[in-house]
């Protein structure tokens, strides 16, 4: 996912800053700073991806190389708390390559340049992964000067520039934040992704997202060799919640899924549970409404003789009855049980959309950050553990579903009970088949000696 950064700049005299310093350190090059007299050596530098001078036309070539153009800065810069230059410091979408970080670079440094009439020495840098800086970190510097130039003479003009002075400040930077996401989403598009950055703060989106704390180089350094500070691990949290925030939509859309499949799966195995009780009952009680109701006899001169094209069913033996009702009754408490677990998930999705209302409950901005960060805490072990037992019900759910009813020994009393003289008919016909057993097993022996008589024979 794109993410977005924007931020200005100002490189000030007053701060104890060098143009040069800063242009050599953003192009890896070796400059030399004329005013301080110092050799800024940078070439030493890893990371500088791309460097290049946009200037308007007519310009004087001479302001088209680095050294001599940041040198020409700290001259006409004569004040000792002069704003010797301004930055951009954009980050690219992580998706794009280096030929399309290039072509975005380009294309808002020339916009940079028509709308001011400015120099702009640019430079992109990939992430130093070895000290712990994301891979995904490509960004760049867009330093540009303080004064437009003359397209007369082709240098600085006499008067500085005032798009970027206290009165216009403001508007100005909030019209290149917006024309940058602009810029970012349409190189997205032209690439091929379909993710999108936003200029606006999570107040302006009204999306109940946090902002982060702005955690400054030395909190970065230390998060970078391993060491937590209040800060970083404050940020971790607002960066956990907004994730779960933001994917909350698709959590809602898979359980809104799994409960409409579930259903479905109900119906149908209540359905096919129903069809063929139905078809068993009828298969029983047809033979019992054929002896209540006979055939009346026909003479033998009225019969017809027709060839039978209708096989009848075997009548059920007491045995085959009492199993079915036993079958029925454990498929009946399945099924109960089911319901049960289905409720209980209906009951888990509530919850977990009253604790996902309680997340949004904005941090105080004096008292109580203590108190709202335990809750927020609480709130997320909670979803974790409601996402844990829906899970849980939605696999028993699958198991019972695939596994066959078990008829316990509570159902069999109650079956007995409920059936007396069905009972008492499959005890008769247990009797018999153990008489047919046994007296299989007494006549064993005989055929035992029989067939070693005839092998010695």
């Amino acid at each position: 996912m794109a993410i977005y950064h924007f931020s200005v700049k100002t490189i000030s005299r007053s701060a104890g800053r060098s143009a040069v310093a800063c242009s050599a350190y953003r192009s890896g090059e070796k400059l030399i700073d004329e005013r301080q007299g110092k050799e800024q050596d940078y070439t030493r530098k890893t990371g500088v991806e791309f460097t290049k001078i946009y200037a308007p036309e007519n310009t004087n070539p001479e302001l088209l190389d680095r050294n001599q153009l940041w040198n020409t800065v700290e001259k006409v810069e004569r004040r000792k708390d002069a704003n010797l230059a301004r930055e951009f410091e954009i980050a690219f979408p992580h998706e794009l390559n280096a030929k399309q970080r290039k072509e975005m670079l380009n294309e808002l440094c020339q916009e940079l340049v028509k709308r001011h009439g400015v120099i702009v020495d640019a430079a992109i840098h990939a992430p130093h992964t070895q000290s712990g800086s994301d891979e995904r970190n490509y960004h760049a510097h867009i330093m540009f000067t303080g004064r437009q130039i003359d397209l007369e003479t082709g240098d600085f003009a006499k008067k500085r520039n005032r798009d970027f002075n206290k009165e216009n400040s403001s508007q100005t930077v909030n019209q290149w934040r917006e024309a940058f996401a602009d810029l970012t989403n349409k190189h997205l598009a032209r690439a091929g992704y379909l993710s999108k950055v936003d200029h606006r703060s999570y107040a302006d989106q009204d999306n109940g997202l946090q902002a982060t704390i702005h955690e400054g180089s030395k909190v970065t350094q230390l998060r970078r060799q391993g060491v937590d500070t209040e800060i970083s691990l404050k940020n971790d949290l607002i960066k956990q919640q907004n994730a779960e925030k933001q994917h909350l939509p698709e959590i809602l859309k898979g359980l809104e899924q799994e409960i409409r499949l579930t259903e479905s799966q109900i119906d149908k195995y209540k359905l096919d549970m129903s069809l063929e009780t139905i078809r068993k009952l009828s298969s029983t009680m047809e033979p019992i409404k054929q002896a209540e109701h006979p055939k009346p006899q026909q003479k033998p001169s009225e019969r017809k003789i027709e060839p039978s094209t209708r096989t009848e069913k075997p009548k059920l033996s007491a045995t085959q009855q009492f199993d079915l009702l036993m079958d029925q009754l454990a498929r009946q408490q399945q099924q109960k049980v089911i319901d049960q677990l289905r409720a209980e998930m209906k009951e888990f999705r509530s919850e977990y959309a009253k604790q996902t209302e309680l997340s949004k409950k904005p941090e105080p901005m004096f008292f109580g950050k203590s108190k709202w960060q335990a809750e927020q805490i609480e709130i997320m072990r909670n979803l974790g553990n409601l996402e844990r037992r829906f899970d849980t019900n939605k696999t028993r759910i699958s198991y019972l579903e695939k596994q066959k009813p078990y008829g316990s020994h509570e159902n069999y009393k109650a079956i007995a009970k409920k059936h007396p003289a069905l009972f008492r008919e499959m005890l008769k016909e247990k009797e018999q088949q153990e008489q047919i057993r046994q007296r299989q097993r007494d006549l064993e022996p005989t055929r035992t000696r029989t067939q070693s008589k005839d092998r010695e024979r």
